[in-house]
Parts: structure tokens; sequence; C-alpha cells
């Protein structure tokens, strides 16, 4: 092997490693932006549960406590015509979801400060 091919090789292995060390770190991340589920314990039950009526989309781009959650499967079995999952499916179930979809401490950014908001054209001002 030559000393060009060597230098070619460490500098796409070089290339290579920040990449290596971020795709594990973003998962949860681009399953949102992609709307997969994150592949971790009960994501089957998730999936095979609670995607016949609806995307998993739906279930990525939300997220609450386990009471939340709780009272979202209740709806859909009171009015959407879920069935009941059994005490055990349904424990994993909201496990699955309280671990990996959370509630958020706030899920809109803060208003602007007054004096940062900018003039309101329709206001009146004389």
């Amino acid at each position: 092997m030559t000393n060009r091919m060597k230098l070619t090789w460490l500098t796409l292995i070089t290339l290579s490693l920040p990449l290596l060390s971020t795709t594990a770190t973003s998962t949860a991340q681009e399953s949102v932006s992609t709307g997969e589920l994150i592949p971790e314990k009960g994501w089957q039950l998730v999936r095979d549960n609670c995607t016949e009526c609806h995307s998993s989309q739906i279930i990525v781009q939300n997220s609450g406590n386990r009471e939340v959650w709780k009272s979202r499967i209740e709806w859909m079995q009171s009015s959407q015509g879920l069935g009941e999952l059994g005490p055990e499916i349904e424990g994993s179930i909201l496990d699955y979801l309280t671990a990996n979809y959370g509630q958020k401490i706030a899920s809109r950014r803060q208003a602007l400060p007054v004096h940062l908001m900018p003039a309101n054209p329709d206001s009146q001002a004389n």
C-alpha cells in the first residue's frame, strides 16, 4: 500500500469518527423528525396496539407523564374504539410511553419581552 493510499484511508477514518459518536445520541431526536418509535423495551407493543388506528407520528409528537398517557388511552377506549388492553399490556405501553415520551417542562418557548416585540401595525397610537 502506497503512502498516498494510507493517507486516504486515514483521512476517511478520521472524518467518519464524529458521525459514529453522534448516531446513538441523536436516535430520539431523529425518531421525532421521522415519526418512528424509539426502539426501546416495549416499542413493539406500542406499534402493534397503537398504530392500528393512527400513525406513530402522533405518538412521537406528544408527551406526558404516566397519568396523561393513561387518560389518552382511556379516551381512545371510550370514544375511539380502542379495545381493552389488559393490565400487563397497558402497563408495558405506559412504561414505554412515559420513559420515551415523558412530560416536557415546556412545549412552547417563552414570550418575547415587551421591549423586543415589533410595533403592532393595527394599534391606534395617537
